[in-house]
This record gives structure tokens, sequence and C-alpha cells, in this order.
């Protein structure tokens, strides 16, 4: 009996961005839900009430891809959480045989999921939200995170051939200077690790509309220490030794 295809379900679609992708133009597609909840996101009826949001025809999502096809050569696929999406290999493996390159949003909590993706050469850079240090992780996400998980994603993404980078959005409610600092540390030896500003435009909680983002100067400054962690020779993190690393640097 043929199989079924898993049905898609895409909440928004963009057709031209020039910010998702570093460097080059893209379109993008949003994915509803997620399995985090963090505080700042600010993308909060996808995450809270995707069933409220009509679906786009993939069809349609596809026609325009090709329309725009001279100009734009890749897609970024964002959520939500994109890896929850039980048709997201069925979208990913349409995307490719339509030419086009492939970035993957995640946050990092299906590392076996993401492996298939690699292995099956449905993606062409993962760009993975590391909220913060690992400890903190219910903090920073509002649920219970499997943070073994978030380190085999890690670790999986600095050891494979995949273009990749982790990013880390900085709030002031949640995260100290020295927060932001641990997490570089965590990820010393990475291709690229990003500094973002928090958005305080329709967050998940309320509360966080109001929290002004931090002032240029102080991202910029802490921009220039991170790149000089990564460059620095460290401890490399596996869900085995994480509690013991944590309990030296605690020391």
């Amino acid at each position: 009996m043929r199989s079924r295809t898993r049905k898609v379900s895409i909440k928004g679609f963009l057709e031209t961005s020039f910010v998702d992708w570093d460097g080059h133009i893209s379109s993008v597609i949003f994915l509803g839900g997620c399995n985090f909840r963090c505080p700042f996101c600010h993308n909060r009826d996808l995450v809270l009430h995707p069933d409220k949001i009509e679906d786009l025809p993939l069809g349609s999502v596809i026609r325009t891809l090709r329309k725009y096809r001279i100009w734009v050569d890749r897609v970024v696929v964002t959520g939500g959480e994109p890896t929850i999406n039980p048709g997201l290999s069925e979208l990913l493996r349409l995307l490719k045989k339509e030419g086009l390159k492939v970035k993957l949003d995640t946050n990092g909590s299906f590392p076996e999921r993401v492996k298939l993706l690699v292995k099956e050469g449905l993606v062409d850079f993962i760009s993975m939200d590391v909220k913060g240090p690992i400890e903190g992780y219910e903090k920073w996400c509002g649920v219970s995170v499997n943070k073994d998980s978030i380190l085999k994603t890690i670790n999986f993404l600095q050891e494979s051939c995949i273009d990749y980078e982790f990013r880390m959005t900085v709030v002031p409610l949640l995260h100290s200077e020295e927060d932001v600092y641990e997490t570089a540390r965590l990820l010393r030896g990475s291709k690229a690790f990003k500094i973002q500003a928090f958005r305080p435009i329709n967050t998940l909680d309320p509360s966080y509309s109001s929290v002004p983002p931090l002032p240029d100067e102080n991202l910029q400054r802490i921009r220039k220490k991170v790149a000089e962690i990564l460059k620095q020779p460290g401890i490399k993190f596996t869900p085995e030794n994480s509690r013991d690393v944590f309990a030296l640097m605690d020391a």
C-alpha cells in the first residue's frame, strides 16, 4: 500500500528576506507550534495558537518560489519549532527537488531528527538557538527541558560537515552578561555564535514587551568579548561530562 504523505501546516510565508540567511536573499516558510515557551519569543501566535492561523496552500508557496527562482535560490524554514512538525521531511524533500538550498532554524531539542535531516541531505545550513547556559534552561525556555538533548545537538553540529551557526538572544530581564560568556565557553571552537538583540514585539509573555533591549554599545562590547572566548581552547561539553564541568565552574 502506498504510504500517505503527511500534511505540512505552513502558517506564514515571506517571499524575500535580506536578514534571515546572512549574505543571501532568501524566502522564509513559517511552521506553527513549539515545544518551548520562551517568555521573550516574538512569534507568540505561532507558538501558542497555531491552530487559529490559517494554513497556506503548499502548492501556492511552491508556485511563488518558482516565480522568484531567478533571484532567490534558498529558503529558510523556521517557526515555532520546525522539528515538531510531522510533515517537515516531506516539505524539505520537496524544496530540494525544486533545486533550492535550505536553512533550518531549530532549538535543538530533537537531536535524532536533526541528524536524520542532515544524513538525508535535506538541509544545507542549520541555525540553532542556544537559550543560555545549559543549567538554567528551564528558566530561559519556560518548560522542563532535556538538557542532554540540547548538548547532543550542539556536539553533533560541531562535529558534522554541515554549515551551521549558534544564536543567542540576549534579554536584559533574563540574562546577565556572564550568562552570555558562559554560553560562549560552552560553544568554544564552533563555526559561528551570533549574539542577537532582544526585540520587545509581540512577546509570548506580554510583560516582556515593555522590557527595553540592550543598548547597542553594550551589545557590541558583549560581542567583542564573546569573539575572544570562542578562540580560546576549552573543555568539550558532552551529556556525559556536563554535570562534572558545571560543578568545576561553580567551585
